[in-house]
């Protein structure tokens, strides 16, 4: 894996830990500014021939502004966005001739929220501030692996630690409420506990090589079951299971991602009252209702109704 790839994968995996916001600054340009080094705009042509020193000015059409400093063609100093229509900076980017050096993004009131600075060809050091200025983590990456860390409440007290690359990655809220838990094992999250805001798990998430991988457990507030759910490597697989007030409701396969094969509904957990047949995500194939001693048939085709005969002849081999 390259060193840019790399830090990309970084960003992406901190903004989840972070909470801060991620715009997307791919937009269409409608005003582009070139400005010599000595603050003076000047035609495109004419900023190319003197060496391409200064910055780039762009408007994009979603509001935000980026701002690029050159030195020999080459970013070199601050590149800075702006939040959507605002003169607020969301994030700055600091290079080197043509090194991205560090990382900071910004809280929408305009202080430092995650700051990460990439040190030679493999270490990140990563900071994360509250939103009144305490300290929330400081992070050493390797190689993209999680290497140490430390997790702060808003009392700026070490509540948990990653050592070695084992231990346990704490987030809070600002108002101090637990998000979430994770177990970071050989630099890695093994496993992600989401929490309600009284404290109870609203989930348990298995995770392997930053995917999702094996049972996901979700839940009521309260503690009662709501989904049991089978992934292999990012994607749905296998049987999904949905409880209603502590009662199985439904059995549901999944394949590559989509719902596949024959779910199963039931009544008090163990009356079964309905089975569908479904193919890659929609009905397809026999629908039946079970009433008393009574049953109901429909037939679907690439989710839409038809009648038995019109299916047959739609699925001949």
């Amino acid at each position: 894996m390259g060193k840019q790839m790399k830090k990309l994968l970084l960003l992406s995996l901190l903004t989840l830990v972070t909470g801060c916001r991620n715009h997307n600054y791919q937009s269409d340009v409608v005003k582009e500014t070139y400005v010599h080094r000595y603050g003076v705009s000047i035609p495109k042509n004419d900023w190319e021939r003197q060496g391409r020193d200064g910055q780039i000015v762009q408007l994009c059409k979603n509001g935000v502004t980026i701002t690029r400093s050159y030195l020999g063609g080459s970013l070199n100093g601050k590149t800075t966005f702006t939040f959507p229509n605002s003169t607020t900076i969301e994030r700055i980017q600091t290079y080197e001739h043509g090194v991205l050096i560090s990382d900071l993004k910004n809280y929408e009131t305009g202080v430092p929220c995650l700051e990460r600075r990439f040190e030679g060809e493999n270490l990140t050091k990563v900071t994360g501030w509250y939103e009144d200025g305490t300290p929330s983590l400081t992070e050493s990456y390797a190689d993209g692996y999680l290497t140490s860390g430390e997790y702060r409440n808003l009392l700026n007290i070490i509540e948990s630690r990653v050592e070695n690359g084992r231990g346990i990655r704490i987030k809070r809220d600002q108002e101090g409420e637990l998000l979430f838990r994770d177990n970071i094992q050989n630099g890695q999250m093994v496993e992600r506990i989401t929490y309600y805001p009284n404290g109870d798990p609203s989930a348990v998430v298995p995770y392997d090589n930053g995917l999702v991988n094996g049972q996901r457990l979700t839940f009521l507030q309260g503690g009662l079951p709501n989904t049991v759910e089978q992934w292999v490597h990012g994607k749905q697989e296998g049987i999904t299971i949905i409880y209603q007030n502590g009662e199985k409701i439904s059995e549901t396969p999944y394949l590559n991602g989509e719902k596949n094969g024959i779910e199963k509904r039931f009544r008090n957990g163990q009356e079964l009252v309905a089975e569908a047949t479904w193919k890659n995500g929609v009905l397809h194939g026999q629908t039946t209702l079970f009433v008393g001693e009574n049953t109901q048939t429909e037939w679907y085709h690439e989710g839409k109704m038809v009648s038995r005969n019109t299916y047959e002849r739609m699925n001949l081999r």
